[in-house]
């Protein structure tokens, strides 16, 4: 490992990734409901929990959610297949989720 430019070089971004089974979706239909959102991201593994985010006031739904899979690799595939698809008539963003931890 070097520093160079004030950042450390010799490293893969396989080292300083984040080990993740979660994945965060954004830009969702403020109409996607509980169950639909699970659905959709079932058939890429087994998923442990499916949560969309709501204003606490309002109990309207934010418009992102997080999807908690058995395995990376599950996560990894949901990101490669939903990430930049049309979801009730919306463009949606998937990655994985970065230091959020589950309640």
């Amino acid at each position: 490992m070097m520093m160079r430019g004030g950042r450390l070089t010799g490293l893969t971004s396989q080292v300083l990734r984040c080990f993740s089974t979660e994945i965060f979706v954004s830009r969702l239909s403020f109409y996607t409901t509980e169950e639909e959102f699970k659905d959709i991201f079932s058939p890429f593994g087994t998923v442990e929990e499916a949560r969309l985010m709501r204003d606490h006031q309002t109990g309207r739904m934010k418009g992102f959610g997080f999807v908690k899979y058995s395995s990376q690799a599950e996560a990894e595939k949901a990101v490669k297949a939903m990430d930049g698809k049309i979801l009730r008539g919306r463009l949606i963003f998937v990655e994985m989720a970065k230091g959020h931890e589950s309640k």
